[in-house]
């Protein structure tokens, strides 16, 4: 799996070709108004990649339905997977730890937690994106012996992440 910024039109076909990308998961969801979205799909379809809209928030904790889509696009895309944002940082290090959760559990977190560092992926939140980096440990403190999958199906809620960070004194990371 790769990640990135903002993908714009052909300019990227270089990249997804050398990276013989698969998939692309497309954080900022489904956008046919702006600029960038038609361009992004017209390329990733010359070119025979699949392209899925799997948004998330990074100033929301995400809702159930967020996780869940983006869990059924890692378990059923094509692989190499590029999963992008805007900007490449904070969307895409959530993302990266969800994959690798998704597929070492618990057992990944040193992995996973590499994703939230300023060098290489210049992960510099703003004040309401800082939540990001704490959900890695929310799904360790909360799992219970289950896999992610299950776990954001029978478990997850984003009021029970909220409590879990107001108890740890982070309930300014994130916007409602």
């Amino acid at each position: 799996m790769f990640r990135c910024a903002q993908l714009y039109g052909e300019y990227c076909t270089p990249l997804l070709q050398n990276a013989q990308i698969a998939t692309v998961i497309n954080l900022r969801g489904e956008n046919p108004r702006s600029t960038w979205y038609n361009p992004e799909r017209n390329t990733c379809n010359k070119l025979g990649i699949v392209h899925i809209d799997s948004p998330l928030h990074s100033r929301r904790l995400p809702q159930k339905e967020m996780l869940s889509c983006l869990l059924r696009a890692y378990n059923s895309a094509l692989t190499p997977i590029l999963v992008k944002c805007s900007g490449g940082a904070d969307r895409t290090a959530l993302a990266s730890a969800i994959y690798l959760l998704n597929i070492y559990g618990v057992d990944g977190l040193k992995k996973v937690n590499r994703h939230f560092r300023f060098w290489p992926y210049l992960h510099l939140p703003g004040k309401h994106q800082r939540w990001i980096k704490h959900f890695p440990n929310f799904f360790s403190d909360t799992h219970n012996g289950s896999v992610l999958c299950d776990w954001v199906e029978d478990t997850y809620t984003p009021e029970l992440f909220e409590r879990w960070l107001v108890e740890r004194q982070l309930g300014d990371t994130w916007r409602n």
